[in-house]
C-alpha cells in the first residue's frame, strides 16, 4: 500500500512516462504503432489506478464540483432511460451521444473549451465502432487522460471483461442498467451533499421492476413536509 506521497510521486512519474509514449507514437511508423499504443493504454490506465488511489488514500470524492457526464448509446430509449436515472441521482450536467464516433467529437471539443467531461458510459455493441473503441480511443488521446469511463453491457463474459480492463475500462455493468446498479457504482462522484440537510424530508425514488424511476405521489411527498 502507497503513502499518499509515494502515489503522488508515481502518478507524475506515469504522466512523464505517458508523454513520452506519445512522442513516440507520433514519430513511430505505422508498423509499430498498435504496440506503441497498447503499451500507452497500460500507462494511461496505471495513472487512472493511482488517481483512484488517491481519492481514498486522501478520503476525498473524485469531484469536489458537480461533473460533467457523457452518454453514449445508439438506442435513443437507452439514452432517455439512463440520463433519466443520472438526473433522479443528483447529476445536473449530463449530455449524449449516439454513436462513438460523435462522443469522441464531443469529448475532444469539451477538452479544447476547458470545460471536460469527467465521466463517460457507454454501450459496448453500438453500429459503427463499439464502446471498446471508443474507451482505447479516449485512453491514447492526451486531451482525455483524466476521463473516467464506465462500458455497459450485455455480455458478462471473462473475456470481454478482461479486454475492457487491458483498455484502461474504470468500471464495467451489466444490463438491465436501473437505478441500484448506477448508484452503486457513481455515487462517488456525487458532490457531497449539505450535512445539515434533514434525511426525513429526503424524496427517495421509487424503482419498478424494469429498473425506471417513478415520481414520489403527492402523498408521499406530503409526508416528508415536518408538520
Amino acid at each position: 500500500m502507497f503513502t499518499s506521497k509515494e502515489a503522488n510521486c508515481l502518478k507524475a512519474i506515469l504522466v512523464d512516462s505517458i508523454n513520452q509514449q506519445r512522442a513516440l507514437i507520433t514519430k513511430s511508423d505505422s508498423s509499430a504503432t498498435e504496440e506503441l499504443e497498447t503499451k500507452l493504454i497500460t500507462l494511461v490506465s496505471l495513472h487512472n489506478k493511482i488517481k483512484m488511489m488517491l481519492n481514498k488514500l486522501q478520503n476525498t470524492q473524485q469531484s469536489t464540483s458537480m461533473p460533467r457526464v457523457l452518454v453514449v448509446d445508439d438506442a435513443e430509449s437507452m439514452i432517455g432511460i439512463t440520463c433519466t436515472i443520472l438526473a433522479e441521482m443528483g447529476f445536473k450536467k449530463v449530455d449524449s451521444a449516439s454513436s462513438a464516433e460523435k462522443a469522441l467529437k464531443k469529448l475532444i471539443e469539451a477538452a479544447e473549451e476547458k470545460a471536460p467531461f469527467q465521466l463517460v458510459l457507454t454501450d459496448w455493441e453500438m453500429e459503427g465502432d463499439s464502446g471498446l473503441d471508443l474507451l482505447k480511443d479516449i485512453r491514447v488521446h492526451e486531451k482525455l487522460l483524466e476521463t473516467d469511463v464506465f462500458i455497459i453491457s450485455s455480455h458478462g463474459e471473462q473475456a470481454n471483461i478482461l479486454k475492457a480492463i487491458q483498455a484502461g475500462v474504470t468500471g464495467y455493468m451489466l444490463k438491465p442498467i436501473n437505478y441500484n446498479v448506477l448508484a452503486k457504482k457513481l455515487s462517488g462522484y456525487l458532490p457531497e451533499q449539505d450535512d445539515n440537510a434533514d434525511e426525513k424530508n429526503a424524496i427517495i425514488p421509487q424503482i419498478s421492476a424494469s429498473g425506471r424511476v417513478a415520481a414520489p405521489s403527492k402523498n408521499e411527498q406530503a409526508k416528508k413536509r415536518p408538520s
